[in-house]
């Protein structure tokens, strides 16, 4: 249908996004350092945010606003948001689809919303909407960053 689906931001993830991209019409280098053309039939780029995936991990961090009310009640938990890149790289339907409460999700929502266009992404050559899967951690009321450092404001 002209639709496929990241169903979770890990590493692991952004590697093989960042693989696959870079792979585009080329030859791919497998585990065994053996090469296998990738038909043309069956490449897909997934969309790309911003200045890549760690800059807008950044821009999200640096931006996000915590509502006063979560850090009083020192919330933890995993805030999630889904939207569509559209074939011109806008945003569009952004969802909550795990909310810690105290206005966290509307306050990802409002700051998603400001994000630049992305690289849309492509399949079988073609700019085709993708579904996206943000994941945001909270551990006391502040960010919980990959490095197990807290974000204060």
């Amino acid at each position: 249908m002209g639709f496929f689906w990241v169903h979770k931001l890990s590493f692991m993830c952004i590697v093989s996004i960042s693989i696959l991209s870079q792979a585009v019409g080329q030859s791919l280098v497998l585990e065994d350092d053996s090469i296998a053309d990738i038909p043309p039939h069956m490449i897909e780029v997934f969309p790309e945010p911003p200045y890549g995936t760690n800059g807008f991990k950044n821009w999200i961090v640096k931006n996000y606003k915590i509502p006063t009310a979560a850090k009083r009640a020192k919330v933890n938990g995993k805030l999630i948001i889904n939207f569509t890149i559209e074939k011109d790289g806008r945003l569009s339907n952004l969802q909550i689809t795990k909310d810690i409460g105290y206005h966290t999700g509307e306050a990802l929502i409002e700051l998603i919303r400001k994000s630049s266009p992305w690289k849309p992404g492509y399949q079988d050559g073609r700019a085709v909407k993708c579904g996206y899967t943000y994941p945001l951690r909270f551990d006391a009321g502040n960010l919980a960053l990959e490095n197990n450092k807290r974000k204060t404001k």
